[in-house]
């Protein structure tokens, strides 16, 4: 890949770095414990718990992406971004363009 691709990777990966780190840090409280008081329903409190949970996974997943996003710049640091970790061939620019901390090629994603 071009340096200068791989200077606009770097650059998207670091934006979305910092948007997931934005995220992270606005959604803190949207995870925290349910209150179980009197004052609500039954089933107000079960919605409660689903929010929570979906909050939850959300942030599970957002973490999982960051991890991710560290892994790429790694591979960028390392010279071998944009390299399918299975059959080692180039993936394609379009699939890093919808998801710059790809890993795999859609070939190797398909079997």
């Amino acid at each position: 890949m071009e340096p200068d691709r791989i200077l606009y990777f770097r650059e998207r990966l670091e934006t979305l770095r910092v948007e997931v780190n934005d995220y992270l840090d606005s959604s803190k409280g949207a995870s925290d414990a349910v209150q179980l008081d009197t004052s609500i329903g039954r089933l107000s409190r079960m919605d409660a718990m689903q929010d929570q949970q979906m909050a939850l996974e959300l942030r599970r997943r957002k973490e999982n992406q960051l991890l991710r996003i560290q892994s790429a710049m790694d591979r960028i640091n390392q010279g071998n971004y944009g390299l399918c970790l299975s059959c080692k061939q180039p993936i394609a620019e379009e699939r890093l363009e919808l998801s710059p901390d790809a890993v795999i090629c859609v070939k190797c994603s398909s079997r």
